[in-house]
């Protein structure tokens, strides 16, 4: 299924028109995703899996990855990439909910096309832990194979660009010091950075960023993200005060009353996935005018305020289910809509732009997913939570170019009057 009728102008990016707009000297405060986010649903086109095919490497032999293939995938069309990291327990499948179920990547693609959220894209699960040494020797082996040997597979396996804009990598636990570890010292190859709850196989920052021009000049968008009740969460911290430090544009997203979990990681892929790839597409600064989502609305920086006519419309927005401010009747509308919902929604302050900017459409109280049960890790990063229910209302995106210098302008006097 190809993403069609997304407006034309669209085509600016906001995240390279703006990179202030992705500086985080504080969290973000991104909404939960809507119910439903992260399960299967049997209503809506799923992606392709190609599970635990073998590859080759230099030194290891054959090694197992699994590929996700969004819906509709053809080779006359050339993809961007995302690789996609496991925890200390896990493997080539941990992020399809099987192994040791550490997220649900695919159910949250297919769910992200289904409501035009994301561009097009693979993502490229491995596992990644080679032989020698104790656990940290073991993942940090997988560097070389990631560049070497895993890279170059995928180039001449799959349909995929194969330029820096086109290759993000990603990961959580070990896999999220996989990332800061591989991908600040790589930035020509990797221009979109997102570490979850990275675990103490990160390396210090002024270690991994010798660089901090080549971060500035390559990187489109650094993703951390941590629990608040994680007790790994310094290793995120650091990243972010030494970013803060040295003004580089970030998102730092905690997820509040989350420890070391499979929510965190769901969540954090969902937000990350609607972010990356942007630059010059139809998706570039998040879609659309959906501020507003969920009822208390328009926050975000990207999104909100001037939305157009649509189920989730932001402040001004036109009727629409889950409205912000002055928006008409629907579930969960916001201050000065028409009919109220049945919950206020949750505000998000979103930076670099999404379609999820601003509060999420829900009809609960809380607004956003359903608190999953609390459930903490163990050394083998071994997890399993409820799966949240499927059933939030669809909402659609739209927004002009009026609507984006409106909001510019109208961001940029709430940071001078703040």
């Amino acid at each position: 299924m190809q993403l069609k009728n997304w407006p034309a102008v669209l085509s600016l990016s906001v995240i390279s028109v703006l990179p202030a707009a992705a500086y985080a000297s504080d969290p973000a405060n991104l909404p939960l995703p809507p119910r439903g986010f992260d399960t299967r649903d049997n209503s809506i086109p799923h992606g392709k899996l190609d599970v635990s095919v073998s590859y080759p490497t230099r030194n290891y032999g054959m090694r197992k990855v699994t590929v996700y293939m969004p819906p509709g995938y053809s080779t006359n069309q050339k993809y961007p990439v995302v690789y996609l990291h496991h925890g200390i327990g896990g493997n080539e499948v941990s992020w399809i909910g099987q192994g040791s179920n550490e997220g649900n990547a695919d159910n949250i693609m297919d769910y992200l096309y289904s409501k035009q959220m994301a561009k097009p894209m693979i993502v490229v699960m491995p596992s990644g832990k080679m032989d020698g040494g104790d656990d940290f020797a073991r993942f940090a082996n997988f560097g070389d194979v990631l560049l070497k040997d895993l890279i170059p597979w995928v180039e001449k396996t799959y349909s995929v660009a194969t330029d820096a804009d086109s290759r993000a990598i990603s990961g959580l636990s070990m896999g999220g010091g996989q990332t800061f570890n591989f991908g600040f010292p790589n930035t020509d190859v990797f221009h979109y950075i997102g570490p979850y709850s990275a675990a103490p196989n990160t390396q210090q920052p002024s270690q991994t960023i010798k660089d901090v021009a080549a971060v500035k000049n390559n990187v489109k968008l650094i993703f951390i993200s941590c629990g608040s009740a994680d007790n790994l969460i310094n290793n995120s911290r650091n990243y972010h005060d030494f970013l803060d430090q040295n003004n580089i544009d970030h998102i730092y997203q905690i997820e509040a009353n989350e420890g070391h979990t499979k929510t965190v990681w769901n969540r954090s892929f969902y937000n990350f996935a609607q972010r990356i790839f942007l630059e010059g597409s139809a998706t570039s600064g998040g879609a659309g005018g959906a501020g507003g989502a969920g009822g208390a609305g328009g926050a975000g920086e990207t999104a909100g305020n001037g939305g157009s006519a649509g189920e989730g419309s932001g402040n001004g927005g036109s009727a629409g289910e889950g409205s912000g401010n002055g928006g008409s009747a629907g579930e969960g509308s916001g201050n000065g809509g028409g009919v109220p919902g049945s919950g206020a929604g949750t505000t998000g302050v979103t930076t670099g732009g999404s379609a999820t900017t601003g509060g999420q459409v829900s009809s609960s109280a809380s607004g956003g997913t359903d608190e999953d049960t609390p459930v903490t890790e163990d050394s083998s990063c071994s997890v399993s939570v409820p799966g949240s229910e499927p059933g939030t209302p669809p909402w659609r995106f739209g927004i002009h170019l009026a609507a984006i210098g409106a909001l510019l302008f109208g961001a940029r006097a709430r940071r001078n009057r703040g």
